[in-house]
Formats: C-alpha cells, sequence, structure tokens
C-alpha cells in the first residue's frame, strides 16, 4: 500500500479532505533537533525551556476560557486550538515519561472544562484541535498515543491530524476556522524550533483573514545571533521574515558595539517593531523566556487584535517570575532603541518579580500624570482603557499595575475615578471608586473640583 493510503487510512488531515497533506522536502525544526518519535524507540528528551513554554501554554489557556466564559449570557464558547509543530506528543524528563504540547493542550482544556462546568452546568465548551507536523510518522504517533488516552472517537472530528507543513496546511485551517462561527476564535501554538520556520506572511494572513486569532510563537533569538555572525550571502532564511539585506547589515553595525545583554536588548527594541508591522497585529508581548536551568533564550511572542488578549498574556509572565526576563525599562515606553545613547545604559535585568514590580509602580507614578494632563489638555474622556491601551505593547506592565498607580494618585487627592454599577433594582449608576483598588477598563478618570496646590498633575502640567 503506498504512504498516501497509510496515512489517509490513518485518519490524518482536516475533515473533507481524502489524504494527508504532501509536506515539502525539507528538513524540519524538529528533524534538526533530533526530535524523533517511532515505536519502540527512546523519546526525546525534553528541555527546561520546553518545561517553561508548556507550563506558559497551560496558563494561558485556562486565562482564556476563564476570560471568555464570564459573560452570564453566553451559553457556548466556540474555539479552535492549532499546535503547528505537535511532535509526537511524548517526551523523556530525567527517566520519567511526560506529555507535550498536543496532550498539555487537551488537558488544559479538560480541565478548564471542569472548572466551567462546576460554575455553569449548561455552558457547552466546544474546542476542536488541530495537530500539525510534517513527519507523518510523527502524526502517526502521536494518533496512537491519543487513542491510548480514550480520544479515538474524536480524531478526524474534534481532534483533526495533519501530517503537513505547517505552512502548507495554513489555508485549509482558516477554512476550517471560518466555517466553525463567525467569531473565528481560535489560538495557534507555533513552537519553531529557530526563527525562519514560519513565515511572518503567514502570520499577516492569519491576522487579516480571522476575526478573533492569537499566535503564540517562539523565535530563537540566539540562532539569529549566531547566523548573523556568518557572511551575509548565507542569509537567504531571513526572507521568511521580511528581511533585506539592508536590514540585516543595519544590524551587524550594531552587534559590534554592545556586549551579550546590550546586544539581546537592541534586538528585542528593533526586530520585535518589525515583527509587528509584518504581522498586522494590533497587540503584542515581546519578552525573553529564560529559566535559571536552561542557557537558550527565546522570544514566546504573543500576538492578537485584543488588548484583552495582551493583557491576560502579561499576566501569565508575571506570575512566571524566575523565567520572563525583559531587557529596557520598567514603566511605559519601555521599549524603542535610539541608535545615539548607548543601549546598556540605565540597564537592570527585568525578571517580573518583586524588584521590578516595585520599579514598575515607581515609574508609573511619574509617567501616569503627565499621560493624563495631557490627554485632558485635548478635550477627551480618559479612561483606564484609553490610558494604557495605546501603550500596552511598548512596556511590561500590565492592569493591575497601572491600578495601583491609579489609586495612589486618588488616595492623595490628585485624581477622581467613576465607573458604573447596578443598583438594586437593576438600573445602571455612575459611582465614585472611593476605595476600589482595582479598576474596570471603562472607568473614567477626572481632576478633583479642587486640584491640589502642589501634585503630580501641576508638576506635569
Amino acid at each position: 500500500m503506498s504512504k498516501k493510503n497509510n496515512s489517509a487510512q490513518l485518519g490524518l488531515g482536516l475533515p473533507g479532505s481524502s489524504e494527508v497533506a504532501r509536506p515539502r522536502r525539507v528538513i524540519g525544526a524538529k528533524d534538526r533537533t533530533g526530535y524523533h518519535w517511532s515505536p519502540g524507540k527512546a523519546l526525546p528528551a525534553l528541555g527546561q525551556h520546553s518545561i517553561a513554554k508548556h507550563d506558559i501554554y497551560d496558563n494561558y489557556v485556562d486565562r482564556y476560557i476563564s476570560t471568555l466564559t464570564k459573560n452570564h449570557v453566553q451559553s457556548k464558547l466556540k474555539a479552535t486550538i492549532v499546535d503547528g509543530f505537535c511532535g509526537g506528543g511524548l517526551y523523556d524528563l530525567d527517566g520519567a515519561t511526560v506529555s507535550g504540547s498536543p496532550l498539555r493542550l487537551i488537558d488544559a482544556i479538560e480541565v478548564a472544562r471542569a472548572k466551567l462546568k462546576a460554575r455553569r452546568e449548561d455552558f457547552d465548551l466546544d474546542v476542536d484541535f488541530v495537530f500539525i507536523d510534517e513527519k507523518a510518522a510523527h502524526i502517526a504517533y502521536l494518533r496512537d498515543e491519543l487513542i491510548r488516552r480514550g480520544y479515538g472517537s474524536l480524531i478526524g472530528t474534534k481532534i483533526r491530524l495533519v501530517a503537513s507543513t505547517f505552512e502548507d496546511a495554513v489555508p485549509d485551517v482558516i477554512s476550517a476556522i471560518r466555517k466553525k462561527g463567525r467569531a473565528h476564535r481560535s489560538l495557534f501554538f507555533l513552537d519553531q524550533y529557530g526563527w525562519s520556520d514560519v513565515k511572518l506572511a503567514t502570520v499577516r494572513r492569519i491576522m487579516a483573514d480571522l476575526v478573533n486569532p492569537e499566535v503564540v510563537l517562539t523565535f530563537m533569538v540566539d540562532s539569529l545571533i549566531n547566523l548573523l555572525h556568518e557572511k551575509t550571502s548565507t542569509l537567504s532564511a531571513l526572507a521568511a521574515i521580511d528581511y533585506t539585506r539592508e536590514d540585516v547589515r543595519a544590524l551587524l553595525d550594531m552587534k559590534d558595539e554592545f556586549g551579550a545583554k546590550g546586544w539581546k536588548r537592541a534586538i528585542q527594541n528593533t526586530v520585535y517593531k518589525h515583527i509587528l508591522e509584518c504581522t498586522g497585529a494590533a497587540f503584542y508581548t515581546p519578552f525573553f523566556v529564560h529559566p535559571p536551568e536552561s542557557h537558550r533564550d527565546y522570544w514566546l511572542i504573543h500576538l492578537s487584535k485584543h488588548h484583552q488578549a495582551r493583557e491576560e498574556m502579561g499576566n501569565v509572565f508575571w506570575e512566571t517570575t524566575n523565567t520572563m526576563e525583559h531587557f529596557g525599562g520598567a514603566g511605559l515606553n519601555a521599549l524603542g532603541f535610539d541608535p545615539s545613547v548607548d543601549v546598556r545604559q540605565g540597564m537592570m535585568d527585568y525578571m517580573f518579580d518583586d524588584d521590578a514590580e516595585k520599579r514598575s509602580e515607581s515609574q508609573l507614578l511619574e509617567q501616569i500624570p503627565p499621560l493624563l494632563h495631557e490627554s485632558w489638555k485635548g478635550g477627551g474622556i480618559v479612561t483606564k482603557r484609553s490610558l494604557f491601551e495605546s501603550r500596552a505593547n511598548d512596556t511590561p506592565v500590565v492592569g493591575k499595575l497601572v491600578d495601583s498607580g491609579l489609586a495612589k494618585l486618588r488616595d492623595e487627592g490628585e485624581i477622581v475615578i467613576f465607573g458604573r454599577k447596578r443598583d438594586k433594582s437593576g438600573e445602571m449608576k455612575t459611582v465614585v471608586r472611593e476605595r476600589a483598588d482595582q479598576f474596570q477598563w471603562d472607568d473614567e478618570i477626572r481632576l478633583p473640583r479642587e486640584p491640589r496646590l502642589f501634585s503630580f498633575l501641576t508638576n506635569a502640567a
């Protein structure tokens, strides 16, 4: 029997397809790193950097489902989770067999479903999974493990297995998501090993064709830095991220000026803008994953169209204090690279820990007053959303840190914060947030009727 017919009998491919998408003759990321899955063979070893990544996936899926199911009117959530480089699903960790990303994503949804059922018995969590790997042997291995775990009846319907490169599979994946409903809620986990297996043009297509997609993309900065040591004639792979030779020369001109951390900061502060512009994502998180036990750094780039998605991923970073790292400032406007300024000037490691939180709160107390004053001069209504949303991409700050700054300014009599609350009759009323320490995105920030003579805001004016 031919390979094509064997693959079709395994039930691979998206529903309605008669065969597995034929992979291009390229060497996949998992192959380059020695990741192979085959019956009777030893499992690939799971690195510390992958453990950290999988933990972040779990945490974000939990937040994703929780955030989207808060609406009491809603009774059903349709979503699709895509693992674009899924592998065989199992790894060896110090002699123990542990689950990889596809199995952990399924488990994360099952945990979220159980939590949701405890709150909403009638809620329907309708999640489809698409697992893609260019090696048919890896897909077959994952299929066998799914069957062993009792998911066999879902293969071909709720669980779709695709033996293909991610690039070749994307059109059918997008089509299937669009057919599922109008909201197009979807999470793409794209764990490429290097930095060029996923084209930025492909991410741009996902963002353009779907209403509510989110992309979590790993980007191995060290691999890019190593490549920049080579001659520019070997840099054809940069086309995947829409870089020209002129772009590369500009990076090379900066490289020799800085040490290791300075160079990473320069990369973070220049390449991140390029990625954001090339993908068409409105919101973005550009921080590093660096587990203490690992010597490998990479970005875990989260791209989305909504500030709340960026907020939730930011909260995940703050919950993984010994794993996430940021090279830049503590407050707003923390990114952005000025070639005229030494990139190492004033630089401190930012590890999303207690010290980083205190530095961010201190910085925000200096930054928020002039921002408020500028907004009020324009005559517009100032909300927590308008204050933060346009600055969300260039900062490690999240909503709770903004809340802390606003609460301190309110307690000092610098500002008054108004919100909306439903009274006993069910009518929405405007109320003053006199003691709240957390604020809603649409809460309005105003000057008090009698501003203080000497204040942050007076100084800002």
